[in-house]
């Protein structure tokens, strides 16, 4: 309702007496009404000119100029004036006109009194919501001056949180012209993440109709990531209607980045300090506990409630205070100080620890307290005790392996050995030798195959592993295995480790095996030569004696003569089979297995060869191992026997469902020279176990279903 206690109103009607009469029930119905008349529509507009006026009440027919063109002069100098035509000539013509040249009000004068009751209401409600807009539009003005010289940014936004305008300093701060957000939602400025949060701010805004404060993230037309503090106004009019929203923000991004950065550090500090081993406090100017980790509490078996304020000196035995004491007072002197004692628990336990405290100065240099670690040594010792224990057993390994060993520091290139390395080379020295004098050890011939293999090692950070010659003081020669694993750092290499072994045994171990295969060969050549050329010419010769004559005891001869050939055939094979694999090759063992049968006098036996895949083998031996097994199968099962070859996990087998071998006896049929046959050259299963050997395959008899033999050949590698 109107408060002021004048409305100035200025009626214009041709009728002098009429416009008298108006002004007084006017000023009956309402005493604040204040009536001033014109007759004419010209006089109207002189007084409008001479005088404010809050409304205007016009009559339609009058002389000159009707109350419609009156209107639409009025309207070309008080665009908003209230404006009530009050006429006695009605009609829908007239009230359109009116209503198209903006009238405020139409009344249409009537008999009775009660009609000016109607009219002073027209007016009063006209002038309220007159004076309400001017009202608003002055605020409107105030506000757009604060809005565009306000330091902090600033949006208007409509009811669905478009923009509606933004000063200068949003423009600079999100980095859009005006232009460029019009129209645009809030989403715009506002990233993925904040978006929901920003949805309820919105919307608990409107729901208050009032102010809001947030902080939340903001995107800038260049893509970048600020963080805004925003105090948001809702604006509405007497009906709650919203006429307006006001947001006023500025980047706070690296005020925030501050505030996170301590937030951080105090957060990194304090778990820092709850994350350490040892024990951390800090003490008041009393010597009493202000502030620890969590690490003293749950050593001591304390609360925080009960550590807060305690005499430092209380968590020790009463034998160590005084002792104690001193060193805070030496602390206080010097600016730090050690010791050793033990912390005494809730539980009573005492645990040995050593405690570094320093001094705590302001910038005056004034005493604030002390600051302290304390470190479980019980822990320590344990572990020096275990890391004697540990070198103890490294010692005694190294000598029952009677392995040494060695470091080179890549940064010094100085040379550590260990104890037993001393011994294996029977050297005295204080301490290790540089590393060139160290490389004297080996024999003279030898050594730049160690040093070579030094460097290479340093230069590509592979490992390596020599035998080399070297020479005791005694002057034995020797022989060592030098292995070497380098240890890299960011691809160089800081350490280079190593083991050195006496190998001598085995050396003279392997010439011996070497000498000894000289005399197989030599004796395998001595068979194959020496020999079977006097067998072939007593052969031959025996054939010419049987063109000469006929005698039984020739056929003996000639089965003398067979005999002798298998002996040196089995003989040979023998001699060759044992030595080792170094080429193998994919090869499929029931193929083979069949390819063997067809060379072998089968007579009624038969064959089941369903093994499937290859193995990895020499073609040629393996050939030589299955014939034997499938001869030794017809041989000893007879004319009839079923042999079959399969599949194990790890290699194959060979059985047959013959009489099988005793179990006594199943030890020694590998063994040269072993045979159950009259006839048997006893060297077939030999060959086998040569063979299965050379290939690093183990090979064992058993007994198969069918109560015949069974040869399993296992730690065979499958190809593939």
């Amino acid at each position: 309702m109107i408060t002021d206690a004048s409305i100035r109103v200025l009626h214009v009607d041709d009728e002098p007496a009429f416009a008298d009469m108006v002004a007084q029930f006017l000023q009956r119905e309402d005493g604040r009404i204040d009536v001033d008349t014109a007759t004419s529509a010209t006089a109207g507009l002189d007084r409008l000119e001479e005088t404010d006026v809050d409304c205007v009440v016009s009559d339609y027919e009058m002389p000159a100029q009707n109350g419609i063109e009156f209107l639409e002069a009025v309207r070309e100098s008080h665009s908003d004036l209230p404006f009530i035509l009050f006429t006695g000539k009605g009609s829908e013509e007239i009230a359109s006109d009116a209503i198209s040249a903006g009238v405020t009000d139409y009344l249409q004068k009537k008999g009775g009194t009660s009609q000016y009751a109607l009219l002073a209401h027209r007016i009063e409600n006209a002038v309220e919501q007159y004076r309400s807009r001017r009202e608003i539009e002055a605020s409107q003005e105030r506000l757009a001056l604060f809005f565009e010289q306000s330091p902090l940014g600033a949006i208007e936004w409509n009811e669905e949180f478009e923009v509606v305008r933004l000063n200068d300093t949003a423009e600079e701060i999100l980095g859009y012209a005006q232009e460029e957000l019009l129209g645009s939602p809030w989403e715009r400025i506002v990233p993925d993440p904040d978006r929901d949060d920003v949805t309820e701010i919105t919307a608990d805004l409107l729901a208050d109709d009032g102010g809001y404060h947030s902080v939340n993230e903001n995107v800038t037309k260049a893509g970048e990531r600020i963080i805004c503090e925003w105090h948001n106004r809702v604006i509405t009019d007497e009906t709650g209607d919203v006429v307006t929203i006001f947001s006023k923000f500025q980047d706070i991004t690296e005020r925030e980045e501050r505030r996170r950065k301590l937030r951080r550090e105090r957060a990194f500090t304090e778990q820092a300090l709850d994350a350490l081993d040892d024990l951390f406090y800090v003490l008041d100017t009393d010597g009493r506990l202000s502030r620890w980790n969590e690490r003293v509490e749950a050593v001591t078996g304390r609360t925080g409630a009960e550590l807060d304020g305690t005499n430092i000196l209380d968590l020790f035995p009463e034998a160590e205070r005084d002792r104690l004491s001193n060193a805070v007072e030496t602390a206080l002197e010097t600016g730090s100080v050690t010791v050793e004692a033990d912390l005494v628990t809730a539980d009573g336990t005492r645990i040995p620890h050593e405690f570094t405290g320093r001094r705590l100065s302001g910038p005056d240099g004034d005493f604030l307290g002390l600051v302290g670690v304390g470190r479980d040594l019980s822990e320590r010792k344990e572990h020096e005790r275990a890391l004697e224990r540990v070198h103890d057993l490294l010692d005694k390994t190294e000598r029952i392996a009677d392995v040494g060993g060695w470091e080179i520091d890549t940064s010094t290139m100085d040379v550590f050995w260990t104890e037993h390395l001393f011994d294996i080379l029977q050297v005295e020295y204080d301490e290790e030798p540089p590393l060139d004098e160290a490389l004297d050890v080996y024999h003279e011939d030898d050594r730049s195959i160690v040093e070579n293999a030094i460097e290479e090692a340093l230069a590509t950070g592979e490992p390596f592993d020599v035998e080399v010659r070297f020479v005791t003081p005694a002057d034995e020669v020797r022989w060592l295995r030098v292995k070497g694993l380098p240890a890299t750092e960011d691809g160089t290499v800081v350490t280079l480790r190593g083991a050195v072994q006496d190998i001598t045994d085995r050396k003279r171990y392997e010439r011996t095996l070497e000498r000894q295969n000289d005399r197989l060969d030599e004796f395998a050549s001595v068979v194959s030569h020496d020999l079977r050329n006097p067998l072939n010419a007593a052969t031959g010769h025996l054939e010419l004696a049987r063109e000469d004559c006929e005698s039984d005891h020739l056929d003996t001869v000639v089965r003398a003569h067979e005999r002798m050939n298998v002996l040196i055939d089995d003989l040979l094979t023998l001699a060759r089979e044992g030595e080792a694999i170094s080429d193998t090759e994919p090869v499929d063992v029931g193929d083979l297995a069949r390819a063997c049968w067809e060379n072998v006098a089968t007579a009624e036996a038969t064959l089941d060869s369903s093994i499937e895949g290859e193995i990895r083998a020499d073609g040629s031996r393996l050939r030589q191992l299955l014939e034997n097994l499938l001869r030794n199968a017809i041989e000893h099962g007879g004319d009839d026997v079923a042999v079959t070859v399969g599949g194990l996990a790890d290699g194959f087998y060979v059985e047959d469902d013959g009489v099988g071998v005793p179990e006594a006896d199943r030890e020694t049929v590998f063994e040269a020279g072993y045979s159950t046959r009259e006839d048997g050259t006893g060297f077939g299963l030999a060959i086998v176990e040569r063979v299965a050997d050379a290939h690093d395959w183990n090979v064992r008899m058993t007994e198969s279903a069918a109560g015949g033999a069974r040869f399993e050949i296992t730690g065979v590698e499958a190809d593939g």
